[in-house]
């Protein structure tokens, strides 16, 4: 598959990345493996294959409870910045 230095830039931009020249070429030789690679995949034929979300469904190990090792008050404390009850975390939206 094709990916051109404008798209790369143009994901960059997206993702709000400055990339140098250097990495934009490194980026496009290693996106468009990832995409040959998704190809590939895609020529399979998976009709027979059974859906999974997890691939642990069939397991009788099942999910692990999840397991707390912070209070909440102890992540709070964390927080770099504190708004009333709330921790503040940068904008990633354009205004």
């Amino acid at each position: 598959m094709k990916l051109s230095r404008e798209e790369v830039e143009k994901l960059a931009d997206l993702a709000k990345l400055k990339l140098s020249d250097e990495e934009i070429d490194l980026y496009q030789k290693q996106m468009k493996e990832v995409l040959t690679y998704v190809d590939k995949i895609n020529e399979l034929d998976l009709e027979k294959i059974k859906e999974s979300l997890s691939g642990a469904e069939d397991s009788k190990l099942g999910p692990r409870p999840d397991k707390a090792t912070l209070s909440q008050p102890e992540i709070i404390k964390q927080a770099c910045q504190m708004e009333d009850s709330y921790m503040v975390a940068p904008n990633v939206f354009d205004n």
